[in-house]
Order: C-alpha cells, then sequence, then structure tokens
C-alpha cells in the first residue's frame, strides 16, 4: 500500500511538472507571438509612413558620402518611428543603382542600418537589419512596394516594408522604402530555424544554377553568406538534380519558385535571374530542402533598361517562355516547364495575381491609396530623382515614350489573360523574348527614355545601365566582349566578370568589413525579448525540476518511513 501512495504521489509530481512546462511553453509561444506582432505593428507598420532619423558626426556623414562605393560603414545613432538607439552602423548600399548614383553627383543612397554592428546583440524586438532603399529607377515609387505586397497575396515568403520619411542629422532627405533584410531573425521567423546556408547568387560561376561539375568550389558564384565554409555541398545537390532532370521536390520547395516566377512573370521583373542577370534571389537550405526568397524588386513592371522591351512589347511577354533570350540559358526555368504540374501550379499563381490583386478595380484602388498617403511626402522630397510631375505621370498618364502604371498593368493583365486562355501564344519555340530596342539588351543609352517609367536621372545617370560605364572605352576591350556590346547584347554572366577587370578603380565595390569602428556599450533596445523569454523559462524549468524532485524524494522517504 505505501508503495502504490510512493507511485500515485511520483505520478501527480509528474503531471502537475508537464503541466506548468506546457503553460511556460504556451507563454513563451504568446511573447514569440506578441514580438512578431509588434514588428508587424512598429517596425514594419505597412500602411503608413514613419520617420526615421539618423545623426552622425557631419566628418564620418562626409567621409560615408566620399566613400560610398566601398560601402563604408560609421557610427550613427538612429530614432525609428519613436525608437531610440545608440551606436549603430550605416553604410550606403546597392550595386548598379550604387554606382549610377556615385557618378551622378547626388547623395540619395540606398542605406543599410545595422543595430549590432558596434553593439553585440542590439536589436529591435529581433530585428537588426533594415534596409532604407532609396526608390532609384521607380518615377511611381511604389513598384518595390506593390512588388512585396503581390508575394503575400500568393502566401510567398517574403520582407516587410514600410515607408520612411528620412531626416539625417535634421534635414529632410526625401522617401525612401524600409524592407526587411533577409538573414537569421528572418530565416527563424520564416522557417523557425537559419541552420542552413543563405546564399544570395550575384556574378560568378553558378549564379546561373548551371550544372558545371561535382566540385562545389567551382561554383564561385554560389557563397553561403552565413557560413565560413564554401563546399557547397547541398547546392551542388539542387544544381546537378536540375541538370538530370529529378524530382526537384525532393531537393527544392517549387512552390517557393512558382509564387516568385509568377510574380516577377506579370510584373516583367528583369532586374533578376529571368533577363540573364541571375541575381536578386536568395536560397536557403532549409534542413535539406531549398527555399526560394525574392530580393530588390525595384525594377519591376519593366524599370530594368537592359531588358530592351518597350512597355507595350513588355505588356505581350510571354508566360511560358518568361526569359530573355533562349530558354535554354535558364536551367531552372527550363526544368520547370518540362513538369506539366509545376506549369498548372505557376498558371494558377498567376491567375490569382490577375484575377485578384492586378485586377483593375483591385489595383487602380490600391494605386490611388499609395498614392494619397505618400504624395505630400514626394512633393517637397529635395533629393529625388524625379520631378513630382514625373511621378503622377508614372501612375496615371501615358505618355509618347510609355504607359503609366495603371495602363501597363491593364494591357499585362488582358494579354496574360489571353496567353492563359489559349487566345494568342504563349511561347516562342524556346527562343523568349527579344525586344525591338535590341537582342536582350536597351539601345538607347538613356534612362530617361521612358520618363514616365524609368526617369530623368540626369547626365551622370546615363549610359550606367543600358551601356557601358563612365570611364570604360569600348575599344580597350577584348573583341569577344566589345561584340556584344556592339550589337545591343547582353554579355553571358561569365563574361561579365572580365568586365570587371576594366572598372576604373573608383566603381569596384567592396563589401562591408564587420568590426570597423569603435566598440561601445551605450544602447537603448540591446536585448533581444525572445532570447531573455527563453533564458528566463529556461531558469524556472531548473528551478521547479529542482524544488520538484528534492520534495518528490523527501515525500517518498517520508512515506517509507510510515
Amino acid at each position: 500500500m505505501g508503495w502504490m501512495k510512493i507511485v500515485c504521489t511520483i505520478l501527480c509530481i509528474f503531471l502537475l511538472l508537464v503541466s506548468i512546462d506546457g503553460g511556460i511553453a504556451q507563454s513563451i509561444h504568446s511573447m514569440n507571438v506578441e514580438s512578431e506582432s509588434l514588428i508587424d505593428k512598429v517596425v514594419f507598420p505597412h500602411d503608413e509612413v514613419i520617420d526615421v532619423y539618423i545623426d552622425l558626426e557631419e566628418d564620418s556623414y562626409h567621409s560615408m558620402l566620399k566613400n560610398a562605393m566601398s560601402e563604408e560603414t560609421v557610427i550613427a545613432d538612429i530614432t525609428y518611428n519613436g525608437y531610440s538607439f545608440n551606436s549603430v552602423g550605416i553604410r550606403p548600399k546597392g550595386n548598379s543603382s550604387l554606382r549610377s548614383v556615385a557618378n551622378s553627383g547626388s547623395d540619395r543612397y540606398s542605406l543599410n542600418v545595422d543595430l549590432n554592428y558596434y553593439l553585440d546583440e542590439q536589436n529591435f524586438y529581433g530585428i537588426t537589419e533594415i534596409n532604407l532603399n532609396n526608390c532609384f529607377s521607380d518615377p511611381s515609387m511604389i513598384a518595390e512596394y506593390i512588388g512585396y505586397e503581390m508575394l503575400n497575396e500568393l502566401d510567398a515568403v517574403a520582407s516587410r516594408t514600410t515607408y520612411a520619411a528620412l531626416y539625417i542629422n535634421g534635414e529632410y532627405k526625401g522617401l525612401y522604402l524600409c524592407v526587411e533584410q533577409v538573414d537569421e531573425a528572418f530565416l527563424k521567423h520564416h522557417y523557425g530555424n537559419a541552420n542552413g546556408e543563405l546564399y544570395k547568387p550575384e556574378m560568378g560561376a553558378g549564379s546561373d544554377l548551371e550544372y558545371i561539375s561535382d566540385n562545389g568550389l567551382d561554383y564561385t558564384g554560389l557563397e553561403p553568406k552565413n557560413s565560413s565554409s564554401k563546399s557547397n555541398t547541398a547546392i551542388t545537390k539542387l544544381i546537378k538534380s536540375i541538370e538530370d532532370g529529378d524530382d526537384l521536390e525532393n531537393i527544392l520547395n517549387v512552390d517557393s519558385f512558382l509564387k516568385y516566377l509568377a510574380m516577377s512573370t506579370v510584373t516583367v521583373h528583369l532586374d533578376s535571374y529571368q533577363s540573364g542577370m541571375f541575381h536578386n534571389y536568395y536560397l536557403y537550405n532549409n534542413n535539406g530542402i531549398f527555399e526560394w526568397i525574392s530580393w530588390d524588386l525595384n525594377m519591376i513592371f519593366n524599370g530594368f533598361p537592359m531588358s530592351g522591351l518597350t512597355d507595350k512589347e513588355a505588356a505581350e511577354f510571354l508566360i511560358d517562355e518568361p526569359v530573355i533570350g533562349t530558354m535554354d540559358n535558364y536551367p531552372i526555368i527550363e526544368a520547370i516547364f518540362k513538369n506539366e504540374d509545376y506549369v498548372t501550379r505557376y498558371h494558377n499563381y498567376i491567375k490569382i495575381l490577375i484575377d485578384g490583386y492586378c485586377s483593375e478595380t483591385q489595383f487602380s484602388d490600391k494605386v490611388i491609396a499609395l498614392y494619397e498617403m505618400i504624395k505630400d511626402y514626394v512633393e517637397i522630397d529635395p533629393t529625388s530623382f524625379y520631378t513630382y510631375n514625373q511621378f503622377e505621370e508614372a501612375l496615371f498618364q501615358d505618355t509618347d515614350e510609355g504607359l503609366s502604371l495603371l495602363s501597363f498593368v491593364s494591357q499585362r493583365s488582358e494579354n496574360i489573360t489571353e496567353q492563359l486562355g489559349g487566345v494568342i501564344p504563349s511561347t516562342n519555340n524556346g527562343q523568349g523574348n527579344k525586344g525591338s530596342e535590341g537582342k536582350g539588351m536597351r539601345n538607347d543609352r538613356n534612362m530617361g527614355s521612358h520618363p514616365n517609367r524609368k526617369g530623368n536621372l540626369g547626365d551622370g545617370m546615363e549610359n550606367m545601365m543600358g551601356d557601358l560605364p563612365p570611364g570604360v572605352s569600348i575599344e580597350d576591350l577584348p573583341e569577344e566582349l566589345r561584340t556584344y556590346f556592339e550589337n545591343g547584347e547582353m554579355p553571358p554572366r561569365d563574361k561579365m566578370m572580365e568586365l570587371m577587370d576594366y572598372l576604373p578603380e573608383e566603381l569596384i565595390p567592396f563589401g562591408k568589413k564587420k568590426g570597423q569602428g569603435q566598440k561601445t556599450n551605450e544602447g537603448v533596445l540591446n536585448k533581444e525579448e525572445n532570447l531573455q523569454a527563453n533564458k528566463q523559462a529556461f531558469k524556472i524549468n531548473i528551478g521547479l525540476l529542482s524544488v520538484l524532485s528534492l520534495g518528490m524524494i523527501s515525500f517518498s522517504h517520508y512515506l517509507k518511513k510510515k
């Protein structure tokens, strides 16, 4: 009978412990949910314009601007939507846009804000990096914002955004778009882990996902951002699966790619994989299954000058050969269109956008609402690349040079509906799309050729996107590389690497070096709330286990004596 009491007591204590532990777990879950809710409400309140104040030493500010191409990080304080942080890292960011702004005489750089660059663990409800994008090559000022909303419409994993009125040392610098960084916090939020390799393919071998060899070191354009290892074992398997025509769903979340492809094709987003640039996307190894994550959407709606497409041609962009040039240059897209199930799912995602977000009434209402929300900030923007008149034309008024955003989406939606219905062709015998202005590359040499879509960026911006950069003479290039530019063609990715050898030193970008500058111990919000909750729960669990274990042993001893 005594032993039965002991067993019952142990069982009761165990159940009590499980109940308490479950309550703590539920509390932690609630805190995590609350933290995410605060991120949505405070860090990225999507449907409003927040104020962002950056304060830094004038000498540091001028040094950052002077060395923008090297992406120099400087120390600053920031007040973001009413929340203040000390000793954060600020640096210019971008690729072609960074070079263009640097050569224009403008100081309207996109900026990366790194809260824990100088102070370890400083964060904003778990967020450590925020991008302040300058709306380059987008006179409408809303393209990137809309692109991320369209991804959300498809329930795709995508960065959160909000508009910001940016002030530097008390001076209004214009309307920017805040975009969530794809980093550890982003991965944990969407996938529950950040343990796998995160790739951001850029210029280099393998960024087109074409098979080279089984040696991961051969894929120099695919180095993980969050790991020192360059073996690339997992991603090599992905590329080999694409090459061999294997079932991609064994190694790739195919829907993550199809959602990107649907949004990108509907909007004719060609500053991307689909134009031969093979960039502006992430690949994340989520426990052996790769996830495709979209990035850098400011040039959607045919905003990429090197596409070679007029707005009318872009509105007729083929949905089943959604590339510039031949399909065999795009391994993963070619593999997708060999699978009927994938194509059906891709078409369904396109229909969701066309019938929903891009439907005439819904899209018009969205554009007008955004216009009303930001127009006052745009009107007084002192650093904008465009006039206020160009901003309004880009949204609402067609010109001889191109279509307004409303007209473009209307014509694009109508054309896609006809392609989906088989009324007009959706393919081109594997030859993809080719514009009348060039063989995959705009010949006009002036980003202002479509002022309502591209804007007039000034003399310093000319030739930066549609032609060679300033300071580079076509006569100095080797014959093979020179031929591409003379024919108005886009060089293959590996040939673009050769162009780097002929760039003036000031145009060659360098990555930031972590740890530059003096560390300090100042900061306002320098503890991650979720981490605190986990540590606190761990301590509580240990304490409960200790107390209850001692109580169980003592009570058992007492029963045995009785």
